[in-house]
């Protein structure tokens, strides 16, 4: 009953959360070209292209039981910053930063030399805190740039960022794939969180590095 009302909490929240977010309108002649943009790492509906064009957020989470005591998840994060690329990406790219542009993130750190990414996701709604590790580099312009967890709660996770330009604005995507031993968070909760964490952060970024 207690994972009943935390999903209760966390669709709450995506709802409110998703009010503030500063929008963009992009005309509907762009669908084709950003549906061929994310087709490699996810194919949205129709609906969720019509959303990335108005300036929302969309975002996908799902966590299956591939096989006894273990789980897969899957995550797709999408949205179209109102800045051109360059201009998102000097702040977005500022990793040691993103620990005082989300409050579920209380720790950041980049390493310039080896571009290892740290980071702590810690939340009342988690287990335990989530450390992760990963290399990349700066992101400043258009691309595709694959990740891989090194260590923490979710080692050998594997993901590409999409950066690519669009009308003077920026389409921003994240897909992320892990399979893994069973952890303590029951499948409905952990995808719904994962899937909320994404939605809130992407929209937060956007909102933290527009000027």
């Amino acid at each position: 009953m207690r994972w009943f009302f935390l999903f209760l909490f966390l669709t709450f929240f995506i709802n409110e959360s998703s009010l503030s977010q500063s929008k963009v309108k992009l005309p509907a002649r762009f669908s084709s070209h950003v549906s061929q943009e994310l087709k490699p790492f996810f194919t949205p509906s129709e609906g969720q292209i019509e959303d990335l064009l108005k300036g929302e957020v969309i975002s996908v989470g799902k966590v299956t039981t591939p096989a006894p005591k273990q789980q897969e998840m899957f995550l797709f994060v999408s949205g179209v910053h109102p800045r051109n690329c360059e201009r998102a990406m000097r702040k977005l790219s500022l990793y040691e930063n993103y620990s005082s542009y989300m409050d579920f993130i209380k720790s950041s750190s980049y390493n310039e030399t080896t571009q290892k990414f740290t980071f702590t996701i810690d939340h009342f709604l988690l287990p335990f805190p989530m450390v992760v590790s990963f290399k990349i580099p700066r992101i400043k312009q258009e691309g595709h740039y694959p990740f891989t967890f090194d260590n923490g709660f979710l080692k050998d996770l594997k993901g590409t960022i999409v950066v690519h330009e669009v009308d003077k604005n920026c389409l921003l995507g994240l897909k992320a794939d892990w399979q893994g031993p069973e952890t303590k968070i029951p499948n409905m909760v952990f995808g719904t969180f994962i899937q909320t964490v994404g939605k809130l952060g992407l929209e937060h970024l956007i909102r933290v590095s527009i000027f």
